[in-house]
């Protein structure tokens, strides 16, 4: 990676930007909250103001229609007198203002601390540009804020003068929202004031929240840099059962994973090393006293014969090392259905044949008959590793046994000989998957590898590798495998056509 591409990406830390993001989001909610209630309570405040002013003229408008006067039980003689008597009747709201006139006389309603009446009824310009206004109702921009008024008239039956204005009566109310709106203002403020606290608590929350929830990421981060290449031990602590810990739980078996296939590594280099030393300085004594010339002929024959020995040697040795390497890939077996009792059987024949083993004997002590998915090749490969190791362990003439058996839903395959027990730590140790280098002649018995290529085939089988040994007993190295763990899932279609292939044939 270049210089450039390292530089990419946000230097600010994921617990800022956390808390960042949290707080955008919440003051972008509040801001719309506040806003939204300043709209709704300034509509109420219209809302009101209306509902207000209809009442009233439609009050006034009954009243000039029905009202009597309370001396004479007749109707009102005069404009004024209606308008002085309702007036008197009514108590307007605060901001509310309620202005009769009548022939040039404007009365205004009394009773709010305000005094709002009397403001509309002495701005002579106002009232005259209500009363002159075609409309019925309206709203208008003053020096008071905004007014909102409507107006009826109410016209005194037969009167009339010369320009049809004689004996009428003009009702104005008017609401200046002006002071409403104000405290519509304050309470928004407020709101606001309140959602600042708010959000500066939820900052708060939210970086120490972060802090806890970062704390795991930022063991991981530690644990990471904590790790080398002398040294994959380190851990992350695990506390909980929420997705943290579950990640916190899965980096934990990846590290497992890295520390297992670093420790394999080490262990197959090592083993390559020792494999191939003992060998590689064996041929090269052998070449060294080859070049001699005054060396008898048998002498040299055997020496050819040991160099060639040796050269096979590493050649199985470099070989078990590639099976080794192989076998974590996923397709390392190729299982097909194949006869328990055939793979024993060719395994058999194969130790037999003419020139392989010619101090041996060979014989099947038992033969599996069933079918099982295995990877022919690779069993075989087993049992001949199987075989070499019983050869090395017993003497001219010995027997050696090779069968198979069915246990269960597993098939086993083992070599047996009569040669003396092992100790049973000593038989454990022989099937480890790597073992350290011995300097016992062990390796030159043939036990190096071979027993690990077992272990290493069994399990791509889904199986095991096993060792039994007694005094007197002889030894059995063997392995055990599933008989249909690596058959192929049957396809939906396959499933569906063997039902219906059921059903019909229940059904005829």
């Amino acid at each position: 990676m270049n210089e450039t591409g390292q530089r990419q990406g946000s230097t600010v830390s994921a617990r800022v930007r956390i808390v960042g993001w949290i707080v955008l989001t919440t003051a972008v909610a509040l801001l719309a909250v506040t806003v939204t209630m300043r709209s709704i309570m300034s509509g109420q405040v219209a809302e009101a103001a209306n509902v207000g002013i209809t009442q009233e003229i439609e009050e006034f408008r009954t009243f000039a229609a029905e009202g009597l006067d309370p001396q004479t039980a007749r109707p009102f003689a005069s404009m004024d007198e209606l308008l002085e008597r309702y007036l008197a009747r009514q108590q307007p709201m605060a901001g509310e203002a309620i202005v009769g006139e009548s022939v040039g006389r404007v009365l205004a309603a009394q009773g709010t601390s305000d005094r709002t009446g009397d403001t509309l009824a002495q701005d002579k310009i106002l009232l005259g540009q209500i009363l002159e206004d075609p409309r019925t109702s309206g709203i208008y921009d003053t020096r008071y804020g905004t007014v909102r008024w409507a107006k009826a008239v109410a016209q005194e039956a037969g009167a009339a003068n010369s320009n049809g204005a004689g004996g009428q009566a003009h009702l104005v109310v008017a609401h200046f929202i002006a002071s409403a709106q104000e405290e519509a203002d304050r309470q928004a403020v407020l709101l606001f004031g309140v959602a600042t606290g708010g959000l500066a608590l939820t900052a708060g929350i939210a970086w120490l929240v972060a802090r806890q929830i970062m704390r795991p990421i930022r063991t991981v981060r530690e644990t990471a840099a904590s790790i080398t290449a002398h040294d994959l031990s380190a851990r992350i602590p695990v506390a909980g059962r929420d997705d943290l810990a579950q990640l916190a739980q899965t980096v934990n078996a990846m590290l497992d994973r890295v520390e297992d296939s670093h420790l394999a590594q080490r262990h197959f280099i090592a083993e390559a090393r020792e494999h191939l030393n003992a060998p590689q300085r064996r041929l090269a004594s052998a070449l060294e006293e080859l070049a001699s010339e005054d060396l008898p002929s048998g002498q040299r024959a055997r020496l050819v014969c040991g160099a060639q020995a040796h050269i096979e040697q590493m050649g199985q040795t470099l070989s078990d090392l590639d099976v080794l390497a192989q076998s974590s890939n996923p397709d390392f077996v190729q299982p097909k259905l194949v006869s328990a009792g055939e793979v024993t059987a060719d395994a058999a024949a194969q130790a037999s044949r003419a020139g392989a083993y010619p101090e041996r004997h060979f014989r099947i002590e038992e033969s599996a008959r069933v079918e099982a998915w295995l990877d022919p090749m690779r069993i075989a490969q087993s049992l001949h590793q199987l075989v070499r190791n019983a050869v090395a362990h017993t003497g001219e003439g010995d027997t050696i046994r090779i069968g198979s058996a069915v246990a269960g839903d597993h098939v086993t395959f083992w070599v047996g000989n009569d040669g003396p027990g092992l100790d049973p730590d000593r038989a454990r140790a022989l099937l480890e998957t790597y073992r350290s280098a011995q300097h016992d002649g062990e390796r030159d018995l043939g036990m190096g590898l071979g027993l690990a290529v077992v272990k290493a085939i069994a399990q791509a089988h889904q199986g095991s590798a096993w060792v039994e040994s007694g005094d007197g007993a002889g030894t059995r190295f063997g392995f055990s495998l599933p008989v249909s763990a690596l058959a192929p899932k049957p396809r939906a279609e396959d499933d569906f056509a063997e039902t219906m292939a059921t059903t019909l044939g229940a059904e005829s």
